[in-house]
């Protein structure tokens, strides 16, 4: 694993705020997600150096996230393929030109130099087997729960899952693109593989318990959300006054449940407005 600042994207941690891993196959190396930047690609190419010559084969970006994508065409460059759901392949080239752009605003040009809006070489779209570089994995698919085009990857080989976007390990996460309860439902059915460890995007590797504490934030948020917005508390107000105190130990409360608490309220409000 490398794992990232439990923090905002900044020039002082390089944009490497998530994590990323890879696994030393029979033929090859697997990597899921890519990092932020060209350039932190690269570092983990010379990590991956560092522990084995074997080729670099096949990268599974889990859900199409500025710290996931980025540094995806730099392993392409090194002869790996880039697999992606075909979901998250549409949201990355409908939204990332500026998503990059933004990136660099806020790293610099010279912490993004080299950096290219990825074009994935396989899109899937269901769950289903993955052999690669002689390793069976799996690709759990949770298209639209965290985001659109979200996955998890399971290895049964070593015992491990990379949960990517669907899980964050104390980093309260980022609920912009998910929907709540299909969330919710995500993450009690991952919560049934027999994942020895879990390899969160954001936050330190858990296990299957750790879980159920980021499920319960996201029943926790919708269900006191709901209760401000039947209580007509505006949406100004509302995430000033929508609180999760049992979370407020958990990086970078202040700075993403404010939002969290709009988006939820927002997504209330096109329900009621939808209805016949």
């Amino acid at each position: 694993m490398f794992y990232g600042a439990r923090e905002e994207p900044s020039r002082a941690n390089r944009g490497h705020v998530s994590n990323q891993g890879f696994i030393v196959a029979a033929a090859g190396v697997v990597v899921i997600d890519s990092g932020s930047t060209a350039a932190f690609a690269e570092h983990m190419i010379g990590a991956i150096r560092a522990r084995t010559a074997k080729p670099l084969t096949l990268v599974v970006l889990t859900r199409p996230v500025d710290d996931a994508i980025f540094g995806a065409t730099v392993f392409q460059q090194h002869g790996a393929q880039v697999v992606a759901h075909e979901a998250a392949a549409k949201l990355i080239a409908e939204r990332c030109t500026l998503c990059l752009r933004n990136l660099a605003n806020e790293l610099g040009d010279d912490l993004t130099a080299g950096t290219r809006v990825p074009r994935p070489d396989r899109l899937f779209k269901g769950s289903q087997p993955l052999v690669a570089a002689g390793r069976r994995l799996e690709l759990l698919d949770y298209s639209g729960a965290a985001a659109p085009g979200s996955i998890a990857v399971w290895d049964p080989e070593s015992g491990f899952l990379f949960a990517g976007g669907l899980t964050s390990f104390g980093r309260i996460p980022e609920t912009r693109d998910g929907v709540l309860a299909d969330w919710i439902r995500a993450l009690r059915d991952l919560a049934q593989v027999p994942a020895r460890g879990i390899v969160p995007a954001y936050g330190p590797a858990g296990n299957r318990s750790s879980l159920e504490a980021v499920a319960a934030y996201l029943a926790a948020l919708d269900a006191r959300t709901a209760q401000a917005y039947a209580a007509r508390v505006s949406l100004l107000e509302a995430p000033r006054t929508v609180t999760i105190s049992e979370y407020r130990d958990w990086a970078l409360y202040e700075a993403v449940h404010p939002r969290n608490v709009h988006h939820a309220y927002v997504a209330r409000e096109r329900h009621e407005l939808a209805k016949p």
